[in-house]
């Protein structure tokens, strides 16, 4: 009998180790994807400039501009995308590690208070692990929020310039059509992330709830 729980803590101790392997494949990810899409910003801000200075921000710009600004929110997008997707499964291998704390706390009560992390593997323990509470603005804090604002900024610029190009409008009227786009742009990918998280949490079965 022994023999046999000294196994299972050793399967699971190997299998916390795979967790926390896996999260930091993800954070790697999610870093990369945010420095390449950085990077594809910070270039493509550069390569505007300069056509703005050979063509006197003329027709030769707009052209210019209107090909490789909605590349360059695709790329957003995407990047956006699988942040969300990268954190989700990060969660996912957190609760994992809760879980492995659990059973071995449950084993050996007297270690709770040595531990740093909690043993619950609900949405509030994992929060509470890190002082951290639920606010609306916590989803821009993530990589993800950071990728939806800065891509809702180029969708905002490339609408006021496709507006500027297609009708002749005073700079007022193309700076609202910018900024109706940005808003409209942040709230439809932060409403996509929403229901993400909330399709993770629902489908994750929970088995070891925070008493508070």
């Amino acid at each position: 009998m022994n023999e046999d729980k000294q196994q299972e803590a050793q399967f699971l101790t190997t299998e916390h180790f795979v967790l926390q392997t896996a999260r930091t494949g993800t954070i790697q990810e999610a870093i990369g994807r945010a420095n390449l899409f950085i990077a594809s910003v910070s270039s493509t801000a550069v390569a505007l400039g300069f056509v703005a200075q050979v063509t006197q921000m003329g027709e030769a710009f707009l052209f210019f501009a209107l090909i490789i600004l909605p590349s360059l929110y695709f790329i957003g997008i995407v990047s956006f995308v699988r942040s969300v997707q990268v954190a989700i499964e990060d969660m996912v291998h957190a609760r994992g590690m809760a879980r492995i704390r659990r059973y071995f706390v449950e084993r050996s009560p007297g270690a709770r208070s040595y531990l740093m992390h909690s043993p619950h593997d609900d949405y509030r323990g994992t929060l509470d692990s890190f002082g951290l509470r639920l606010t609306g603005f916590q989803s821009f804090m993530t990589t993800a929020g950071m990728v939806n604002v800065i891509s809702s900024v180029i969708a905002g610029v490339f609408v006021g310039l496709a507006i500027k190009a297609a009708i002749g409008v005073p700079p007022w009227a193309l700076t609202l059509g910018g900024v109706i786009s940005f808003i409209a742009s942040v709230l439809i990918c932060w409403q996509y992330e929403v229901r993400a998280w909330t399709r993770a949490e629902q489908n994750l079965v929970v088995h070891f709830r925070s008493e508070k």
